[in-house]
């Protein structure tokens, strides 16, 4: 088993000037794979089509630099796609300006939505998946992800990123049969031995902190990541952000599925800054919850409805600002569980008995308007 590499570097702005040079040396140093006469998908994290300054989307002055790279070094076609929880057929990113970086550098923009192909998903108990056709018609996938937080997993990262490959709704679907956590991280990584990108850049610019993935808070961290191994970027990203990387639920499980090309943390080697030496120690994290217990996990699938979410219901609950609430409807129409309504004013009602906590809603809530019960659940 070859020791992967994290190249992780400083990067103040997001100038063109400084973004060239460090990305160019970033993928060097993780050993980039050749991308002679290769076509290449560049897969960012576009959880919604968000403004820049919101730090929810991969910038797209890193997606145009790497574009550049790409070609300067010989690629014969470079795709770049996502698929938004909430988006219909022909969504394109224009208010993140990734479009726009398709047009102006010779990108071809993929609609994932566009005849996907069902996959068996491995430790997933049968489930299939509608994947990307894109991803079999490649050469090589590059993860382009954004450092955030993440109510749920606790982090989003080069791994998680590849979620975004299930087209549309299907992903809240998901979240309604992997309820818990750790069942979440099992799905995922069943995920990524299918999809299995072969390298992987996050954006840490710019991250985001507290409620992430989409109502956190924008950090400005100044580096940028690369490696050939998305799940040791992961474990370096949570070292980063002040996690033990096996309390990561989804890192976890990858180690245990062997899907890491480590085995100890010491066996991830970064040729340029180390992640211990960049340690964030006031990051606001989303705290630690209490592992699920491994005999109910067991048993549990077997049980009622009530049986599967009651443990799941003692999780923070997503509550909503009625006075912020524009009445978009984006959160009932992508609740798996179906626990929102709009009601007679256009505001939502919700039935936190029905809820999973799975903060679907959360993330796709174009105004913030739909906060995380307070007390513990960020540090």
């Amino acid at each position: 088993m070859s020791h992967p590499k994290v190249a992780i570097q400083r990067c103040e702005t997001y100038s063109d000037d400084e973004l060239s040079k460090v990305l160019l040396e970033i993928c060097e140093a993780a050993d980039l794979p050749s991308v002679s006469d290769q076509r290449i998908l560049l897969k960012p994290n576009i959880l919604s089509d968000a403004a820049p300054e919101k730090a929810i989307t991969t910038r797209s002055e890193v997606v145009r630099e790497l574009v550049k790279i790409l070609y300067a070094k010989g690629a014969r076609e470079v795709l770049i796609g996502d698929s938004p929880g909430i988006s219909g057929p022909h969504f394109t990113p224009r208010n993140c300006g990734i479009a726009q970086v398709c047009s102006a550098e010779e990108a071809t923009w993929v609609d994932f939505s566009k005849d996907p192909r069902p996959y068996s998903i491995p430790y997933s108990y049968g489930h299939k998946l509608p994947l990307a056709k894109v991803m079999s018609e490649v050469d090589l996938i590059i993860s382009v992800a954004k450092m955030k937080s993440h109510q749920l997993m606790y982090t989003t990262g080069s791994v998680k990123n590849m979620f975004g490959m299930v087209v549309g709704l299907h992903k809240s679907a998901s979240h309604l049969r992997f309820v818990k956590r750790e069942a979440f991280a099992r799905m995922l990584s069943g995920l990524y031995s299918v999809v299995r990108p072969h390298f992987a850049i996050m954006d840490a610019v710019i991250a985001m902190e507290g409620g992430g993935p989409a109502a956190g808070i924008p950090r400005h961290t100044g580096l940028l990541l690369a490696s050939n191994d998305p799940t040791a970027l992961d474990a370096a990203q949570a070292i980063i952000m002040g996690y033990e990387p096996f309390q990561i639920p989804l890192t976890a499980e990858l180690h245990k599925r062997k899907l890491t090309k480590w085995r100890t943390l010491e066996e991830i080697n970064y040729p340029l800054l180390a992640a211990e030496e960049l340690v964030i120690e006031d990051f606001k994290r989303i705290e630690i919850q209490p592992k699920t217990n491994l005999i109910k996990a067991l048993i549990i699938p077997f049980f009622t409805r009530y049986s599967k979410f009651r443990s799941q219901r003692k999780e923070p609950r997503p509550l909503f600002d009625p006075l912020k609430c524009i009445g978009c409807g984006k959160c009932v129409k992508i609740c798996p569980a179906h626990a929102l309504v709009l009601n007679d004013e256009l505001k939502i009602e919700a039935n936190y008995s029905r809820c999973i906590r799975c903060y679907c809603c959360h993330e796709v809530c174009p105004v913030e308007a739909i906060t995380i019960e307070s007390g513990n659940n960020i540090s």
